[in-house]
């Protein structure tokens, strides 16, 4: 990570609500100047009978400016707090959701594969709480407090310039010391404590979403167990942090006591010698309490603020260090034709060769199958095409255009992908056919699900278009979900279209209609199909047998499947 880097990310966040953001902080510093400004007033309530010529009507009029100057520290309070809780609120964490969704279309492939998905989700939803933490403590913990210290320190300096730098020099040694011994001691330890806590979360996440996994195979203790240690980890770490905070108070605390009763006896002192009003002695000692507490509150507060950007940048390391597509500042790809060419490709997954000086040329509008056994490669293809892997050497071209050249999500734009286990939102069907064509219209949706033989049922079902699918489509069957999946295609108009699997959990007769649909509708596009059940690629023009990254058979429809019509085809791949 470049220096500088999570620091303009951090402003970032703020982007939408500057001017609020200051707004909220001098509300905050106006409003406790009047706090102690009306202690100060108090003070001289009290040595009002000790002034000469003194009537009731002085009461009357410094009463009136204690009322005022009460009333100015509310408004100006509020001003700041509902500026925070209401204003900055609405703007902020709204606009920091999208920043971090949208940043993940910059990832590459292995970075969802590698971590849990309730990491990554866990990593989004604590940037938004610890930005609302962070304001929080900003204004009402370290801008009101420093405020207020500064404020009681400049009136100190007008009763007495000793007492004033006695106090400056105990608290401001007491604020650097403890948070330079923050940053050594502390600091490092909450962050270890965030890191364990990320990973407990991941875990917890990822368990509570196969859960009913856990309990078939009876894992659910040990899952209950490793959860355990997980937590105990990140509590290690923090229970460490704050003995080393509370073992420093302690030292802090008797350092304040010892000065505390040295400035008592030196007061007690000029005021037997009319040399300190009754009204300057009482408020040194209110203003001295008020400082040790405001003292402590503002470095812990320090300390708070601390930990929130702490865990922002575990969260931000984890969310943009590594792992980015590098790419946004290609050009786009245009697309005129469907043809699609590996040359020469060669590519390693965890060592092992998949593809070795691999070549195929599939040409514009050609309908294509590809069939071979478990790890021959066939999803490797698939992935290849989309970026999901770089080759290690060779090259991929889009209508003779290499892909690497250009925008992954321009790329995108030009392709459709159905895969074999089709992944639904937590949404409606409509919305779920809707997301390959956000602009479509009812009549659009319609018309696809009716090409994917899926409009009679939804018709059947009591919210029709508006039933909830559940979490990952557990509410429809397998073959449903791919009905779904198969009308977005349908919905989207694309140069290429890839089926990995795409109708191997439909029943014979309604595979057999979408195929048909499929090459109905589907004339002026490249089709690819991958597929274990010889009777799906019938009207493709070509198809071609893949065994260990290699091609070692190929011709029409009418050559292949008699040829390998015995020979079992399994989905499993790389």
């Amino acid at each position: 990570m470049k220096k500088g880097e999570f620091k303009k990310f951090l402003l970032s966040l703020y982007k939408p609500v500057k001017l609020l953001t200051i707004v909220m902080i001098v509300s905050m510093i106006i409003s406790q100047v009047f706090d102690v400004l009306k202690q100060y007033i108090i003070k001289g309530i009290i040595d009002l009978p000790t002034i000469r010529n003194f009537q009731v009507d002085d009461l009357y009029r410094v009463m009136f400016y204690l009322l005022v100057v009460i009333v100015l520290e509310i408004v100006f309070f509020y001003i700041s707090n509902i500026t925070r809780t209401i204003h900055v609120l609405k703007r902020q964490t709204p606009y920091i959701s999208e920043k971090l969704f949208k940043n993940l279309d910059k990832k590459t492939y292995s970075f969802f594969t590698d971590n849990y998905t309730g990491k990554i989700s866990t990593a989004i939803n604590n940037i938004n709480s610890d930005i609302i933490d962070l304001n929080n403590r900003i204004t009402t913990g370290f801008v009101s407090l420093l405020a207020s210290m500064i404020s009681s320190l400049v009136i100190l300096y007008t009763i007495n310039f000793n007492i004033f730098l006695t106090a400056v020099i105990l608290f401001v040694g007491i604020i650097i010391t403890r948070l330079v011994y923050f940053s050594k001691s502390y600091l490092p330890l909450v962050q270890k404590s965030e890191e364990y806590n990320r990973e407990y979360n991941g875990v917890l996440n990822d368990s509570v979403l196969n859960f009913t996994s856990l309990r078939l195979y009876s894992a659910v203790e040990n899952f209950s167990k490793t959860l355990k240690h997980k937590k105990q980890e990140a509590n290690m770490y923090k229970n460490r942090a704050s003995k080393r905070e509370f073992t420093y108070g302690a030292f802090a605390n008797v350092a304040y006591f010892v000065t505390f009763l040295s400035l008592i006896i030196y007061s007690i002192n000029l005021y037997s010698k009319n040399l300190m009003t009754l009204g300057n002695f009482i408020f040194f000692l209110n203003a001295m309490i008020s400082i040790k507490s405001n003292t402590t509150k503002f470095t812990w507060s320090y300390i708070h603020i601390g930990e929130d950007i702490v865990k922002i940048k575990n969260s931000y390391e984890l969310l943009y260090k590594n792992n980015n597509i590098e790419d946004d500042k290609k050009e786009d790809i245009v697309i005129n034709s469907g043809k699609l060419e590996f040359r020469n490709v060669s590519f390693k997954y965890n060592k092992n060769d998949v593809f070795r000086d691999f070549n195929l040329e599939i040409k514009d509008k050609q309908k294509i199958g590809i069939i071979g056994v478990s790890g021959s490669g066939k999803t490797t293809l698939v992935n290849l095409i989309f970026k999901f892997y770089t080759p290690q050497m060779g090259s991929i071209l889009i209508d003779n255009k290499d892909i690497s050249n250009y925008n992954t999500n321009s790329l995108y734009d030009n392709l459709t992908y159905v895969p074999q286990e089709t992944i639904l939102l937590h949404s409606t069907i409509y919305d779920n056919i809707k997301i390959a064509k956000p602009d479509a219209t009812n009549e659009e949706i319609y018309n696809a699900a009716k090409k994917a033989e899926l409009h009679t049922f939804i018709e059947s079902l009591e919210n029709k278009y508006d039933t909830i699918v559940g979490e990952r489509g557990i509410k429809l069957s397998g073959g449903q979900r791919q009905r779904i999946a198969l009308a977005r295609i349908f919905l989207r108009n694309s140069k290429i279209v890839i089926f990995d699997e795409a109708t191997s959990s439909l029943d014979n007769n309604t595979e057999f209609k979408i195929q048909k649909n499929i090459h109905k509708y589907f004339n002026g596009q490249t089709i690819i199909c991958i597929a274990h059940r010889l009777s799906t690629l019938q009207d493709m023009d070509k198809i071609y047998v893949i065994e260990k990254g290699k091609i070692i058979d190929f011709g029409t429809p009418d050559f292949i499947i008699p040829k390998y019509n015995n020979k079992e085809f399994m989905v499993e791949d790389f």
